[in-house]
């Protein structure tokens, strides 16, 4: 990316206040950033704006889940170089036939925090992501 364009972050979730929250947080830190409020919405700006990272909730309302929108993207060669950040509220790290390793390796995805989140955390795991080449992820 070039340096006069920020990277863009698409936020998937469908809680309004977590999308204003942290679209204002990532804003403030120079990010360009793009919502999806479902998983065949996040699939369709995936496509269309080519975001470069995505922070991804677990439990979207419908039949698509953030599981789901992960495998599809990280099995599509065209996608699967984006990084994923997966974010959810729910504390327990097993459950739905898959889980997390020690090292935030879960569900195919580049890393994984729990909600809430501290903003600085988020943002140094962001831009750890970015400037890692998805060998180094």
């Amino acid at each position: 990316m070039s340096e006069s364009q920020a990277d863009t972050i698409l936020i998937v979730d469908d809680d309004p206040d977590v999308v204003f929250a942290v679209t204002a947080m990532l804003e403030s830190s120079g990010f360009q950033v793009i919502a999806a409020n479902t998983g065949l919405e996040a699939l369709e700006k995936v496509r269309l704006d080519k975001p470069d990272l995505i922070l991804l909730d677990l439990m979207i309302e419908g039949h698509d889940t953030g599981f789901q929108v992960a495998k599809a993207l990280k099995g599509d060669p065209a996608t699967r170089h984006i990084p994923i950040i997966m974010v959810s509220a729910v504390q327990q790290r097993t459950g739905f036939g898959f889980q997390q390793d020690r090292d935030g390796h879960w569900m195919k995805t580049d890393a994984f925090m729990e909600k809430p989140y501290e903003p600085k955390t988020v943002l140094a795991k962001i831009k750890e992501l970015l400037s890692s080449t998805p060998a180094e992820r």
